[in-house]
C-alpha cells in the first residue's frame, strides 16, 4: 500500500502558511490519500475485515479528521461489538459532516446495539432514544433510502415507546415505504404484523402482493412461513412453499432447505407424518450444516420410532 501523507486534512486551518500554499498542500494530501482510501473501502466491501481494520487504522492515524475514515472505523468497531469505540468514531464523523445520512444512520445503529447490550437500565433507555433520533435524522436526510426505514422498523419492534419505538412508528415507516415501493411496503407491514403475533393480518398483507406478483419468491415464502407458524391456511401455505421450490432462491432469500423445513412443519400439522419426515430429510440434505434442522429431524425420528 502506498505511504499515506502524515499531514491531517484539517490541521492546516490553523497554520500560518499563505492560503495558496495551504491549498496546495491540502490538494496534494488528498491526491495521495485517495488511493489508500479506495483500497481500504474495497477491502471492507469485499468483507476482508481484518485487512480493512489495518488499512483504516493507518488512515485514521494519519487523517484523524477525515469523516469517511472515521465512518468506516466506526462500522468496523460495530462488527467487533465495541459499541463505545464505534460511538466515539461516529460522533467525531458527524461533527465533521452533520448532514451525511449514512453517518447518522450508522451512529443510530451503534447506539441501538449498545442500548440492547445494557439490559433494562436508564443508560439503555438513553442510548435507545439516541438511536431512534439518529435513524430518524438519516431518513430526513435521505427519505428515499428504504434500508434506513426498514432498519427503523426493526428498531421500533424491539424498543419500547418510551425509547422511540413501538408498532405505531413501525407502521408509519411501512406506510412511507409503500408510497415509494408497494411491494416493499407490503413486506414491511407483513413483518410488523408477524412480530405482533398477528399472522392473519400478515398473510392478508402478503395476499395483496401475491395477487399482483404471483411468482414473488419472498412473498410466497413468508406466507408459507406464517402458515407453518400459525396453523392457519395450511393448504395455501403448502402450495406457496412448493411454488418456491419451482424457482431458484434469489440472493438474500430463504434457501430451499428452509422452504422444506417449513413444508415439514405444515405436514406435521396436517398429520402427514411420512411427508413431514421426507421434507425434513430434504432440508438436511440441502443444508447439512444447519443445526436446528438436523436437530428437528433427529427429534422427529425418535418421536416416530
Amino acid at each position: 500500500m502506498p505511504n499515506v501523507n502524515p499531514v491531517p486534512f484539517l490541521s492546516l486551518r490553523h497554520s500560518r502558511l499563505p492560503l495558496w500554499v495551504s491549498l496546495s498542500v491540502i490538494l496534494a494530501s488528498v491526491g495521495v490519500a485517495a488511493s489508500p482510501l479506495q483500497e481500504a473501502r474495497k477491502l471492507y466491501d469485499e468483507r476482508r475485515y481484518a485487512e480493512a481494520e489495518q488499512a483504516f487504522s493507518q488512515l485514521e492515524s494519519a487523517y484523524p479528521d477525515h469523516p469517511e475514515v472515521l465512518l468506516y472505523a466506526g462500522k468496523l468497531a460495530i462488527k467487533r461489538r465495541e459499541w463505545t469505540v464505534a460511538l466515539n468514531f461516529l460522533e467525531r464523523a458527524q461533527q465533521l459532516k452533520p448532514t451525511d445520512a449514512n453517518i447518522s444512520f450508522e451512529l443510530g445503529t451503534a447506539a441501538g446495539l449498545y442500548a440492547g447490550s445494557l439490559g433494562k437500565s436508564l443508560a439503555a433507555l438513553s442510548h435507545a432514544r439516541r438511536a431512534s433520533k439518529s435513524m430518524s435524522r438519516a431518513i430526513e436526510l435521505d427519505p428515499a433510502n428504504l434500508s434506513y426505514r426498514q432498519a427503523l422498523i426493526e428498531f421500533s419492534l424491539n424498543a419500547p415507546t418510551l425509547a422511540g419505538g413501538g408498532h405505531k412508528q413501525a407502521h408509519q415507516q411501512a406506510d412511507a415505504i409503500a408510497e415509494i415501493d408497494a411491494a416493499q411496503g407490503a413486506f414491511a407491514h407483513a413483518g410488523i404484523h408477524r412480530a405482533a403475533g398477528d399472522h392473519t393480518a400478515a398473510m392478508l398483507a402478503l395476499d395483496d402482493l401475491i395477487s399482483v406478483a404471483p411468482d414473488n419468491y419472498f412473498a410466497l415464502f413468508r406466507f408459507g412461513r406464517c402458515a407453518a407458524e400459525s396453523g392457519e391456511r395450511l393448504d395455501e401455505g403448502l402450495a406457496r412453499l412448493e411454488k418456491c421450490l419451482s424457482q431458484p432462491a434469489p440472493e438474500r432469500a430463504a434457501s430451499h432447505a428452509e422452504v422444506w423445513w417449513n413444508i415439514a412443519t405444515i405436514h406435521k400439522q396436517l398429520n402427514d407424518r411420512d411427508a413431514a419426515l421426507s421434507a425434513l430429510e430434504q432440508a438436511v440434505t440441502l443444508a447439512p450444516e444447519h443445526r436446528q434442522i438436523a436437530t428437528d429431524l433427529a427429534r422427529y425420528r425418535i418421536e416416530e420410532s
